[in-house]
């Protein structure tokens, strides 16, 4: 019962941690096996945010800290607020969280989740904030929710964490 996290090779140094290659899949039903994680620059001074990124979805949990361990506990913490947001069941939210409680540190796999997240940090990086508390992570998440995203594997090119998550569970009702 752990996820997988692809961290970027800046988080793994920050992080202190060796990572190695892993490629599996998650337990029966886990919908959230596979996350990304970069570490995000706030413009001030020994003051840094981690986010994660679900992979395929674009999904993010956004977190204060400067490595994987520092931030796990708030990103446990997080992670029901916005799975709720894109439409998941109190159930299924429990049933997630609990697949979160441990996780593998790997390497980074994909370019295309790496251009997703440096994309993302363009958005959040954009913002001005008048101190590292003052900094909104609610206020990030919501913007990256409904941030739209070009892909391949759609149809008409594009789409929105908010939206894969709300046409997968229209697609298991129907």
């Amino acid at each position: 019962m752990a996820i997988i996290i692809h961290a970027v090779q800046k988080l793994l140094n920050t992080s202190r941690l060796k990572a190695g290659q892993y490629i599996s899949a998650g337990d029966e039903g886990q919908l959230l096996h596979s996350w990304y994680a970069k570490l995000i620059s706030t413009g001030f001074t020994g003051k840094s945010l981690v986010m994660y990124v679900h992979e395929p979805s674009l999904l993010s949990v956004v977190c204060r800290g400067k490595t994987i361990g520092g931030t796990w506990d708030e990103f446990n913490k997080r992670l029901p607020a916005v799975l709720s947001k894109v439409g998941f069941n109190e159930d299924l939210i429990q049933f997630e969280v609990s697949h979160a409680i441990n996780y593998i540190v790997a390497k980074t796999s994909s370019r295309s989740m790496i251009s997703y997240m440096n994309q993302m940090t363009l958005v959040l990086e954009w913002h001005d904030y008048p101190s590292f508390e003052a900094i909104s992570l609610d206020e990030m998440e919501d913007q990256l929710i409904d941030y739209l995203y070009s892909t391949k594997n759609k149809k008409d090119g594009y789409t929105k964490p908010g939206e894969y998550w709300r046409e997968f569970f229209d697609g298991r009702q129907g």
